[in-house]
């Protein structure tokens, strides 16, 4: 027998072509084509398109902003809900674009804001050095989001064009050849996080 429609069957099957196709591929008429029901059903359900949209904002923060934390020192707590963060934008990038688009964005980054506002709390922090230290870590995670989503999309970057110093370099062999390398994005996103909040948490 097919499935049931239900409200929520037909949010969720929305939530997956936004996030396979983007906005551009979600329809009435490919939903419905999706459900295998008519499109009459899709508007008995949840209304016209717009409203269509309303609903997958609201899952929004529930889906690219989820965030999941580990560890068992303050440290490792807060960089492991920054990791979290960065991982769930990274893998609804369509949805974070909807919600940028809709003017939204503060669904997404709900969920770590309040996880992260917990963790720099109980790690003594209060005040406007919490809301900083939370809105720091953020901002971070949001900035290596988005550098890594247009890098992704452009075009192989040479470093064989480009030298530093003429001769010998004034700084050791081995950091002169990994700063001639291309960044080792995650590296990169590693060693941030960490001095970052280590320093908000010193």
């Amino acid at each position: 027998m097919p499935e049931t429609v239900t409200r929520d069957r037909v949010i969720d099957t929305a939530v997956k072509l936004v996030e396979s196709n983007g906005m551009e591929g979600l329809s009435m008429r490919a939903l419905s084509a999706k459900l295998g029901v008519a499109v009459t059903s899709i508007y008995w359900h949840v209304g016209p398109k717009e409203e269509l949209v309303e609903a997958i904002l609201e899952r929004i923060g529930d889906e690219a902003g989820a965030v999941h934390t580990t560890g068992r020192t303050p440290h490792q707590r807060i960089v492991s809900t920054a990791r979290s963060l960065l991982e769930s934008l990274d893998a609804h990038r369509a949805l974070v674009g909807l919600a940028h688009q809709q003017g939204r964005l503060a669904v997404v980054f709900a969920p770590a804001r309040r996880a992260l506002a917990e963790e720099f709390h109980d790690a003594g922090l209060s005040g406007a050095a919490l809301a900083d230290a939370v809105n720091a870590v953020i901002q971070v995670v949001a900035a290596f989001s988005l550098t890594e989503a247009v890098v992704q999309r452009s075009p192989k970057q040479r470093t064989d064009i480009v030298t530093l110093w003429e001769g010998k370099p004034p700084i050791d062999r081995a950091a002169a050849t990994r700063l001639h390398d291309q960044p080792d994005a995650q590296r990169t996103f590693a060693v941030s996080i960490d001095a970052l909040v280590k320093g908000l948490l010193d």
